[in-house]
Parts: structure tokens; C-alpha cells; sequence
């Protein structure tokens, strides 16, 4: 009994400490799918560092008006992700790339009217503890 309620307390400490990079970086990328998700436009730019890129081109500021856009369009938006792959780099562990091929929809009521199929990339940077995206370039599926 003794050594029962020795482990429950370990393993209950074990938890308490910080999660790990992985655990973390995951949890930034359901974040920020479901940020896409629910058009909560101020979480989805918390989780963009700030030197964010887009095609090597765009940057923050347009991807909040890309957002406020969308979110104006489209009372509802999917995200589906049929694809992901996500390494943290051995060698900088600060950062990380992920691939994924995913399904946007949108809809001004319940039926989509719209629908593109990409595959993305993305760089993650670890700032503070914080995963943030630094980077995200795309192309559509044909």
C-alpha cells in the first residue's frame, strides 16, 4: 500500500514539472489550428513571432488583415489535416519544421462554399519556452 501511494505521488510530481519541448510544440500547433478555427484572430497572432515570414514575402501585419478577411468571409472555417510531420532540429533545438498537407474550408452559414487543399511548411522557433511560428510557405494541392 505504502509503495502504491509512493508511486501515485511520484508519478503526480513527475507531472508537475515543465513539459517538454515536444509536448509544447505540439500544443502550439492544436492551438493554433483551433485559433484558425474558432476566427479568434488575436490568438492566432499570439503564436506568430515577431519576425514572422509568409512565402518570403508577406509578414504580420498581413496576415492580420489576411485573417480579418477570412474571418469576414466565412462565419465558419475547417481546418483538416490529413498529413503532419513535425522534428524539432537535433542541432538548434530551438527550432523546429513541420510539413502537413491540409484542407481549408469555409462557409457563410453550415454547407462550405469554399475548399483548398495545400501542402505547408513551417518553422517553429522556441522563444522563452513559447513556441512561436517564425515562418509558413504554401502550395496548393493539384
Amino acid at each position: 500500500m505504502r509503495l502504491l501511494l509512493a508511486l501515485t505521488l511520484l508519478l503526480g510530481l513527475a507531472g508537475c514539472g515543465p513539459s517538454s519541448p515536444d509536448a509544447r510544440l505540439n500544443q502550439a500547433i492544436a492551438d493554433f489550428q483551433n485559433a484558425i478555427e474558432e476566427r479568434d484572430r488575436s490568438a492566432v497572432l499570439a503564436l506568430l513571432h515577431p519576425e514572422f515570414t509568409a512565402q518570403d514575402e508577406y509578414d504580420s501585419e498581413w496576415a492580420e488583415r489576411t485573417l480579418q478577411l477570412m474571418f469576414l468571409r466565412n462565419q465558419r472555417i475547417g481546418v483538416l489535416v490529413t498529413s503532419q510531420q513535425t522534428d524539432i532540429d537535433p542541432g538548434y533545438p530551438e527550432r523546429a519544421d513541420s510539413s502537413a498537407r491540409v484542407t481549408l474550408t469555409g462557409a457563410e452559414r453550415f454547407i462550405p462554399n469554399s475548399a483548398g487543399q495545400y501542402d505547408l511548411t513551417l518553422v517553429w522557433l522556441d522563444d522563452d519556452g513559447e513556441w512561436l511560428l517564425r515562418s509558413l510557405d504554401w502550395q496548393p494541392v493539384r
